[in-house]
């Protein structure tokens, strides 16, 4: 997995049951030990079996390039059912011009 910095980034992940049957969604991406951004079911495009996960220009401007960041999904059900995906490294690339299209 990868990103550009400046450029629109999307990520499809896959739960282990369909996405709409948890009633919380946490989506952290982190970089350098800190988190960048906590994204929430509201803020997530939820389908029947996928969470997609979008980041605009602005959002993607803030990772440094060359740094490897990090991407983990969080879902709860119930007090014993919340699982954690496993943390997935993002390889951040640079852009010529940072500069947000519009």
């Amino acid at each position: 997995m990868a990103l550009r910095r400046a450029c629109s980034y999307q990520a499809n992940i896959k739960t282990p049951e369909a996405p709409d049957t948890y009633s919380a969604i946490l989506v952290t991406f982190q970089q350098n030990q800190q988190n960048l951004f906590n994204l929430d079911k509201s803020q997530l495009i939820i389908g029947e079996e996928l969470v997609t996960v979008q980041l605009d220009q602005e959002q993607t401007r803030q990772f440094q390039a060359g740094v490897p960041a990090f991407l983990q999904i969080r879902a709860y059900k119930s007090q014993y059912e919340a699982p954690g995906s496993k943390v997935w490294t993002l390889d951040v690339y640079p852009a010529l011009n940072d500069e947000v299209l519009s």
